[in-house]
């Protein structure tokens, strides 16, 4: 169902926003402009993670406010500096006009090491995203929850909000606001799921 306009799409997308441009260094922070990679239905995506040890924070995840999923991978390469250990790549989305392969994100670790810096793409310019966003993120529980929370300071700096997971950034980005209970904002994973033992397959643990 989604091979049509994802094949017409690859015709529209300029040609520098499918392939890294090899010249280009990005250092510790993530392009303007979301790169799209090649190979990442579902299928595809779970067995690159089953090929490998994983850490925690890697798997399938679900962000059920938007209908969104992707997978939390690592990677390197010569543009970007070691920092950014981890990418966010779309896997599917009700937007049929954002393709599988979209990075829609980066992560790097902390002195924490359930405490994560992410840079998020806020907006969407047609079948491009755009302007990466900061923020902070925790994995909580047994690690199937990936979740931003707000900041201690009563005002916050305002993302550029867009069309593009506009629950999460008006979420990390409100103005002034009344202290209140409100529900989690986050990722949910999906794959690996937890064996007999507690714990993911594949999954580096520590003792």
């Amino acid at each position: 169902m989604r091979l049509l306009p994802c094949l017409i799409l690859l015709l529209l997308l300029p040609t520098a926003a499918i392939a890294d441009n090899g010249d280009k260094y990005y250092g510790d922070k993530p392009p303007r402009q979301a790169m799209v990679l090649p190979g990442y239905s579902p299928e595809e995506a779970k067995a690159r993670l089953d090929a490998s040890p994983l850490q925690p924070i890697e798997g399938i995840w679900e962000y059920p406010d938007e209908m969104v999923t992707v997978v939390v991978e690592r990677f390197s390469s010569p543009q970007f500096s070691g920092k950014l250990k981890y990418r966010i790549v779309l896997i599917d989305s009700e937007d049929l006009s954002l393709l599988p392969g979209t990075v829609i994100g980066y992560i790097a670790e902390s002195a924490d090491d359930r405490k994560f810096e992410l840079w998020l793409y806020s907006e969407q310019d047609g079948i491009n995203l755009l302007g990466p966003g900061k923020c902070v993120a925790t994995l909580e529980g047994d690690g199937t929850s990936l979740i931003f929370k707000r900041s201690s300071l009563k005002t916050r700096i305002r993302f550029n909000l867009s069309r593009f997971l506009p629950k999460l950034f008006r979420f990390i980005s409100i103005s002034p606001y009344i202290d209140k209970e409100e529900l989690p904002i986050g990722f949910s994973k999906i794959y690996p799921a937890l064996d007999d033992n507690e714990s993911r397959h594949h999954e580096i643990r520590y003792l």
